[in-house]
């Protein structure tokens, strides 16, 4: 049992660890992005500089899909790993029953890990790295999306709400996403984190 504990916990330190390293490696992604953005901002509106807009937020936005999609798979693998742990945690106090009152004490209420007010737990999950990968990349397509507008000759009063609006839309549809996600993996009968 003591190992089959310690391979849970290995376990969850490589999710852990392959969450932060994507998580790295899309956000140093953003940032190069905004830095070429940035440098040919100046360009004058035209072809070019709107296909080149497209190319940069095009990419950012299948990175930043993709390693949400990842991250939430990672978190919900951390979960399982998790309550296989607490799982063995009951099996111990029942050989020990001695070892009940230590346990308890390590495992904690689940309450602790809530950051949220009840009123405002609708946005906890935005504070995963999914979830927060999930806004970031609907924040990258709505910006595509404007410059698209902005780049077939639309006035930049049009392209701004349109790009801002797409980018409400896939918050949303990050949010029920990872909603539908974590639905399906409670199949188990224990409730998912908030």
């Amino acid at each position: 049992m003591t190992t089959e504990h310690y391979n849970l916990q290995s376990a969850r330190a490589g999710t852990i660890g392959e969450a932060n390293g994507r998580a790295s490696i899309f956000l140093g992604a953003v940032s190069a992005a905004l830095i070429a953005l940035g440098f040919y901002g100046h360009a004058e509106r035209g072809a070019g500089t709107t296909i080149f807009q497209m190319v940069v937020l095009s990419s950012l936005a299948f990175l930043g899909l993709v390693t949400f999609v990842r991250c939430l798979e990672i978190s919900i693998d951390d979960w399982h790993f998790c309550l296989r742990i607490t799982q063995l945690r009951a099996i111990y106090t029942e050989l020990v029953p001695e070892l009940a009152e230590a346990l308890r004490a390590v495992a904690g209420s689940e309450q602790a890990v809530v950051m949220l007010t009840p009123r405002l737990r609708p946005f906890q999950r935005m504070l995963s790295v999914a979830g927060s990968i999930g806004v970031i990349t609907s924040v990258i397509i709505g910006a595509d999306a404007g410059v698209l507008v902005y780049g077939v000759g639309a006035p930049l009063a049009a392209a701004l709400p349109s790009g801002a609006a797409i980018g409400l839309i896939m918050v949303w549809a990050s949010v029920r996403f990872q909603s539908a996600r974590w639905k399906g993996a409670t199949a188990t009968g224990a409730a998912p984190p908030e």
